[in-house]
């Protein structure tokens, strides 16, 4: 991540993925990520991405402090 930010920094998850079933199959490695405290997240399903063979797309917003 750039600035400095780890996923300790993360305090929202974006997910976008074309198969919702799969990423909840998948979720603990996510987990893997966040030590403790998961960030706020929103996960949705869509028909495609941007990619056509993409299947998944996160956007992560973190807090960096002063």
């Amino acid at each position: 991540m750039s600035y400095g930010a780890t996923f300790e920094n993360v305090v929202k998850e974006n997910l976008y993925t074309t198969d919702i079933e799969a990423m909840k199959k998948y979720n603990y490695i996510r987990k893997e990520f966040y030590k403790g405290d998961f960030p706020a997240a929103t996960w949705v399903q869509i028909q495609r991405l941007y990619m056509p063979t993409a299947k998944l797309e996160v956007e992560l917003i973190a807090h960096l402090p002063k």
